[in-house]
């Protein structure tokens, strides 16, 4: 089962300025409502209880639905696809959501892929390739080693796409930091691409919300690496842009402390 999750990637994302060359671009509107989904990440991130953390999401999203249904098919995509990967991370909280969560992701991952098949030839907005390759990495950890070999190289060139529109797009760097560090040298994966993404990333990372999360996953990257020290470094200043306790960052160093990081975590929750 190690080598089930190769392919797989945890995401998150936030901010956005599409790309003046695409043909296909989300509106500012759809930018705002992004902006305010990962800043309440935020507030999630500080609930202990995944299941109220996830009432909370539910909340919101009913509180836009009305005004989401009235977007072009480009924007509604983008924000369901990151909708979708934030109830991943509450939900992976929560015992017994495995089949719901797999019913739910296997469904938006087809119907984004589908979409992005039938407009290939166009150019999308680098919000479009981030979000299709996000929502299919969540899918992907919850499903077989044949659905990872099925989508994994999709998922990276996704991300890859983002960064050409994009070089400096940071949550399209950590994403793909994640797919080069997991997977074996012989499929693509380096350890040393990894490590340049992320720490750009770090450097490219704008708002409170991109600054929590990539400084989370650089905690997490010094862990693999044995380096204990700065694991903690990171994770003070993902807690320091908090205003409360944040009861993710306690899981994490728990997770830590337990002897893993929370990405192995996820992969070990994932086969439950």
């Amino acid at each position: 089962m190690k080598h089930k999750h190769i392919f797989l990637c945890i995401l998150i994302s936030a901010m956005i300025f599409p790309s003046a060359f695409a043909d296909i671009t989300i509106s500012s509107r759809t930018e705002n409502l992004l902006s305010e989904l990962f800043q309440n990440r935020l507030s999630y991130a500080a609930e202990a209880d995944g299941s109220k953390a996830l009432k909370s999401l539910e909340d919101w999203v009913d509180g836009i639905s009305a005004e989401m249904s009235t977007f072009p098919e480009a924007d509604k995509l983008v924000l369901t696809n990151m909708i979708d990967c934030v109830k991943y991370d509450q939900m992976v909280r929560i015992s017994g959501t495995k089949k719901e969560m797999i019913k739910l992701l296997s469904a938006q991952t087809k119907t984004t892929n589908a979409y992005m098949k039938a407009h290939k030839n166009e150019k999308m907005d680098k919000w479009l390739y981030l979000s299709t390759g996000s929502v299919t990495s969540v899918y992907m950890a919850l499903e077989p080693l044949k659905t990872a070999m099925t989508y994994g190289y999709g998922v990276r060139d996704m991300w890859l796409e983002a960064l050409k529109i994009d070089p400096n797009f940071s949550y399209a760097q950590r994403n793909l930091a994640q797919w080069y560090y997991y997977c074996p040298g012989f499929l693509g994966g380096s350890k040393k691409k990894a490590r340049e993404l992320f720490k750009s990333a770090y450097a490219n990372s704008k708002s409170k919300s991109d600054s929590y999360e990539t400084a989370i996953l650089m905690s997490q990257m010094c862990y693999e690496d044995k380096d204990k020290t700065k694991c903690e470094v990171y994770l003070k200043e993902a807690e320091d842009l908090v205003s409360t306790n944040s009861a993710y960052i306690a899981f994490v160093r728990k997770i830590n402390k337990e002897g893993e990081s929370i990405f192995k975590y996820h992969n070990h929750k994932a086969d439950q």
